[in-house]
């Protein structure tokens, strides 16, 4: 599992790299916001149980590499929300989630400038994970850890104005934390403003 961490970051950088150098004479790219809901599908609690799902917003800049690519860093907040939960004992409380994810990502896009066109996204970088657990009875648990992960991601842009685009946008997560892999799914609406 490492070895195929490892080598995502190092196709990334390299990509990355790649492109730098063409961007360089073509200074054009844009700034995004966005906002969205993300839900995991991890079993947490043993009982096949997955988090609420919740909240995500986030920001990005892509710089021009050409025409089609784009490279850039995205961050965001993904809000994974609760869970309500019951085990053998009994023991009842609420499970609290998020993530807060930056990373470098490279895009490419199909179609025209001019109307509707699809772009595929891909990026690996730092996640950092936390979660609350909050029994019933007892005392707030707090656990933090910051890992490796990827998303791929695939979506369609609008444009709304002379340097205005509007996308909307799915991305699939794998983290690698202790134990086991954490998934989750993501789908936001954005918008771009061409620098």
């Amino acid at each position: 599992m490492k070895r195929i961490h490892l080598t995502l970051v190092l196709v990334t950088v390299f990509c990355v790299a790649a492109f730098a150098s063409a961007a360089s004479a073509n200074t054009a790219g844009s700034m995004e916001i966005n906002a969205g809901y993300a839900k995991s599908s991890t079993d947490v609690t043993g009982n096949n149980e997955s988090m609420g799902g919740g909240i995500a917003f986030g920001a990005g800049y892509w710089r021009n590499a050409s025409p089609t690519v784009q490279w850039g860093a995205e961050a965001s907040w993904d809000n994974l929300g609760s869970l309500d939960y019951t085990l053998p004992g009994p023991t009842t409380g609420t499970l609290k989630s998020n993530i807060i994810r930056i990373n470098p990502a490279l895009r490419a896009n199909f179609g025209s400038k001019t109307g509707p066109s699809f772009f595929a996204q891909g990026g690996a970088g730092l996640y950092h994970m936390s979660l609350k657990d909050q029994p019933t009875s007892g005392a707030e648990v707090s656990a933090t850890q910051s890992k490796f992960g990827f998303n791929l991601g695939a979506g369609v842009g609008f444009p709304v104005g002379p340097k205005t685009n509007m996308n909307f946008l799915g991305q699939y997560h794998s983290i690698s934390t202790d134990g086991q892999s954490t998934n989750y799914i993501e789908f936001k609406a954005g918008v771009g403003f061409g620098l």
